[in-house]
């Protein structure tokens, strides 16, 4: 590859003591939690507006919030106070509630008199702008982190675009929310990627059709008889929502893809928008529930389900998971299905249910770099492992343990191994994040656990 020489002087733009790369769930954890403890944060974001995947994908609920087992919580924290932000549920309501495991019909269906911890995107929008800037979190949006500046063992400027054209940031300690892991990649942290990875997804809203659990399954016959004609090509599910009622959000386009490869991430964009496209006008053909569909919008950006996974001073398997593993240093508990989407097959995918298990901090550490530590779905982690924990709340978890840990960690020059893992985990649960899974086990039977959630359950 032909290459190019360029030297240029930035302007040093700030010196905050934690610098927080990305404003998804992660991120918005990790920002608030970070400044709530004490610390001067700077957050930034490619886009517009914080929210990640509720907002620049579209997404319709907190995906490993709770234990589907009995729909009690199993994360809490930040994912309790943004759901009282968004008027889902009633302040000091959120722990003793049971939720349905997400919006999908394909949940609600089975449950429908528990909550849905729903996060419409325009709500999540304004709820987030809210909780960063009330906690003194500086956020500064449409600034793409582009390199990273490393001397010895730590961060010590990351380098960012914007319409300031390119600038520096020289923080005490960085936080990688960037899904990705861009800022622990290019730091030169040893990371993982799969052979196989999850297919990429660009979701969309259709308006004026009311979603009912009989339509679910008609959308879900028009598009596997289309597929078996030819007229379509790869698809998932579908798992249709609703935000008012009066609308379906689809989480149905599959595409295989790495999000860290700018061509396959435009192929996503375009392909994505061709399939959603010609699945809203074979509905529209064959169902007569969409004979006054209006095809509302299409995610921002398209998707990525998994990319670079860190290498971090402990790895989450696929066995801790299953076998509910406990960990001395846990943050924060999973409790998703193993839910690996097939990159090359249509329709519904089986997803094992697991029982809630520790995510241990270890994950959040990337190995090389002492001021820097990542949250959400590029933490160490196998890609099995991986399908169940890179989910919202989780991330969310992650990222408000990140983000206490880096303010506690200031008074040890920022160094991400000296934090007190006694210290941080009292925080923690002074915040309301849940540590210990008895709660959400509470009267289920024993032999419940384990089940496995197959092809014959989503139909």
């Amino acid at each position: 590859m032909a290459v190019v020489q360029y030297t240029k002087s930035l302007p040093l733009v700030a010196k905050p003591d934690v610098l927080v790369c990305g404003t998804g769930l992660a991120g918005i954890g990790a920002a608030v939690a970070a400044a709530r403890n004490g610390a001067s944060v700077m957050a930034v974001d490619r886009m517009g507006f914080a929210g990640g995947f509720f907002t620049n994908i579209i997404g319709s609920a907190f995906d490993g919030f709770v234990y589907e087992g009995t729909g009690k919580p199993v994360v809490g924290g930040l994912v309790f106070e943004m759901l009282e932000r968004m008027g889902v549920v009633q302040p000091g309501q959120s722990p003793n509630l049971s939720y349905n495991v997400n919006g999908d019909f394909t949940e609600v269906e089975k449950y429908p008199d528990r909550v849905i911890p729903r996060t419409d995107p325009e709500r999540f929008k304004k709820a987030s702008d809210d909780v960063l800037t009330e906690s003194g979190v500086r956020p500064l949006f449409h600034t793409q982190v582009s390199d990273v500046i490393v001397k010895g063992e730590r961060v010590d400027t990351v380098i960012a675009s914007n319409k300031d054209g390119l600038v520096a940031i020289k923080p005490r300690t960085v936080i990688d929310a960037t899904g990705d892991a861009d800022v622990a990649a290019w730091a030169g942290c040893p990371y993982e990627k799969a052979e196989s990875l999850q297919p990429m997804s660009l979701h969309f809203r259709i308006g004026f059709v009311e979603l009912t659990f009989e339509l679910r399954r008609k959308c879900a016959a028009v598009l596997e008889k289309a597929r078996a004609e030819g007229k379509i090509g790869l698809y998932g599910g579908p798992w249709p929502a609703t935000f008012s009622g009066r609308d379906i959000y689809f989480n149905v386009i599959r595409t295989p893809g790495d999000a860290t490869n700018p061509d396959d991430w435009t192929n996503a964009e375009i392909q994505g928008r061709r399939d959603a496209w010609k699945m809203f006008e074979l509905w529209k053909e064959a169902l007569i529930e969409f004979k006054d569909a209006y095809f509302f919008t299409s995610g921002p950006t398209a998707g990525s389900r998994e990319s670079r996974r860190i290498v971090g001073d402990y790895t989450l398997i696929g066995d801790d998971i299953r076998t509910a593993k406990r960990q001395d240093d846990v943050v924060v508990l999973g409790a998703w299905r193993i839910d690996k989407h097939p990159e090359g097959e249509s329709g519904y995918h089986n997803m094992p249910i697991v029982p809630p298990y520790d995510i241990s901090y270890r994950t959040l550490l990337p190995q090389g770099i002492e001021n820097l530590w990542v949250a959400g779905r590029c933490h160490s982690a196998t890609s099995e492992a991986l399908a169940s924990s890179r989910v919202t709340a989780n991330a969310m978890g992650m990222g408000q343990a990140a983000g206490t840990a880096a303010a506690i960690s200031l008074a040890h020059d920022g160094h991400s191994r000296n934090v007190s893992i006694g210290e941080l985990q009292d925080r923690l649960v002074a915040a309301n994040v849940i540590l210990d899974s008895a709660s959400a086990m509470e009267g289920l039977p024993f032999e419940k656990l384990g089940t496995e959630a197959g092809d014959d359950h989503w139909k």
